[in-house]
C-alpha cells in the first residue's frame, strides 16, 4: 500500500492510513504501552455505545452503530506511559458477524482480547436467538483467526481458558470454556427489575448456566442506576486496562446478578444439588435452551437490513474521507455515462447494419 498511487488505493486504505497517523501524533516516542482489545457484541438498541461512552468518560450523546466501529481508550499505568484499550463495536445485533474477522485480526496478541456480550434482559423473547447466534459467529471467527497465526494456537487458548475456570473444576465435564475472556453483561435492568418473579429466574438460571458453561463473567447493568454503572465501568476497566477484578458476588435472581468467571456452580444453580445427567456442554446447553424457549418462544425481527445508503448519515460526517468519497462518486458517474453512451454506440451501429 505505501508505494500504491493514490488514485488506485480504496477508501478503506485511505481511511486506515488517516487513522494510523491520527494515532502516531498522540503515541509519545520511545513509550512503549500494554495493549489491549475489548470487542463489544449484542442485542441492538440496548446501549453498547453509550456504556462505551461512559467507560471513557465521554460527554458525548450515542449515534446508532450501523456495522462495525472502532475507538480506543489510553490510562495511566504504573509508568508515565499510557496503556491503550482498542475497543471495536458490533452493530446490527446478530446480523454482521463475518464483520468479527476484523477486530480480531487487528489484534496483536489473541490472549489479550476480551469479548463483551450485552443481552436486553427486557426482550426475553430475542434473547436466547441473539445469544446463540453470536457466540457461534464468535467462536467461527477465533478459531479461524488462531489457526491462521501459529501451530497449536487455538489449543494454546484453549488451555488458558481452563485456567481461568480452575482445571480441577467440579463441573469441568458440562463446560466447554470461551477460548478468550469472556462477558455476559444484561443490559436494561431497570426494566427487567420488574418482571415477574417466575420469569425473572428462569432468565438469571439459564444466563447463569450458559455464563458458567462457558467460563464467562455475568453481570447485570442498567445505565439508569449509578451503581450498577459504576461495577460495569470497573468490570470494563479490568478487562481493557489491567486494573484489579471486581471482588463481589450476587446469585441472588432478584437483585443484580455478578458472578465472576469460575466462581458458579451446577448445583447452585439448579438448586437441588442434582448435576444434569447428560455430561458434555452440547447436551447441556441444549437442555436450557429448550427450557428457556419454552417459556420465551423467539423472535427473530432483528434481520432487518442496513439504511440504503449509510454513508450519507450526517452522524457519520468524517470530512477528509468524505471529499474522497465524493471524486470517487463523481469517477464511477463519469464511467457510468461513458459506459451508456458506448452502448447506444453499438446499438446504432448494429441497426444500420
Amino acid at each position: 500500500m505505501p508505494n500504491m498511487p493514490a488514485s488506485q488505493k480504496s477508501l478503506w486504505d485511505i481511511a486506515q492510513k488517516v487513522n494510523l497517523e491520527r494515532d502516531e501524533s498522540l503515541q509519545p516516542l520511545g513509550s512503549q504501552p500494554k495493549e489491549r482489545t475489548l470487542i463489544i457484541v449484542g442485542s441492538k438498541g440496548v446501549g453498547k455505545t453509550t456504556l462505551i461512552h461512559r467507560f471513557l468518560d465521554r460527554d458525548e450523546t450515542a449515534k446508532q452503530t450501523l456495522a462495525l466501529e472502532y475507538t480506543f481508550g489510553r490510562k495511566a499505568g504504573r509508568s508515565l506511559v499510557k496503556d491503550v484499550c482498542h475497543i471495536w463495536e458490533l452493530g446490527g445485533g446478530s446480523l454482521f458477524t463475518s464483520l468479527l474477522s476484523a477486530p480480531l485480526a487487528a489484534a496483536d496478541n489473541l490472549r489479550n482480547v476480551t469479548v463483551v456480550l450485552v443481552l436486553d434482559l427486557s426482550l426475553p423473547q430475542q434473547l436466547w436467538f441473539t445469544l446463540e447466534s453470536l457466540v457461534h459467529g464468535l467462536l467461527t471467527a477465533l478459531r479461524k483467526e488462531a489457526n491462521s497465526r501459529v501451530q497449536h494456537f487455538v489449543e494454546a487458548l484453549q488451555s488458558e481458558a481452563w485456567l481461568r475456570v480452575g482445571r480441577d473444576n467440579p463441573d469441568k465435564e458440562f463446560m466447554d470454556p470461551f477460548p478468550v475472556p469472556l462477558v455476559i453483561l444484561g443490559g436494561k435492568y431497570d426494566i427487567f427489575q420488574d418482571f415477574d418473579p417466575d420469569k425473572k429466574k428462569v432468565v438469571c438460571r439459564t444466563l447463569r448456566y450458559v455464563a458458567h458453561t462457558l467460563g464467562a463473567s455475568l453481570q447485570f447493568y442498567s445505565i439508569k442506576e449509578s451503581g450498577l454503572v459504576k461495577k460495569a465501568k470497573d468490570l470494563l476497566s479490568h478487562h481493557g486496562f489491567g486494573t484489579p477484578p471486581v471482588k463481589s458476588i450476587s446469585q441472588d435472581h432478584n437483585k443484580p446478578l455478578l458472578i465472576p468467571a469460575g466462581s458458579d456452580s451446577m448445583q447452585q444453580i439448579d438448586g437441588l444439588g442434582v448435576l444434569p445427567s447428560t455430561k458434555g456442554p452440547g447436551a447441556a446447553l441444549d437442555r436450557w435452551k429448550h427450557t428457556f424457549t419454552t417459556h420465551f418462544p423467539q423472535e427473530t425481527s432483528e434481520r432487518t437490513v442496513m439504511p440504503e445508503d449509510p454513508a450519507r448519515d450526517t452522524n457519520f460526517r468524517e470530512p477528509i474521507i468524505d471529499a474522497l468519497r465524493a471524486h470517487k462518486d463523481d469517477e464511477l458517474e463519469r464511467f457510468r455515462e461513458e459506459s451508456l453512451r458506448r452502448q447506444k454506440y453499438r446499438r446504432d451501429l448494429d441497426w444500420e447494419d
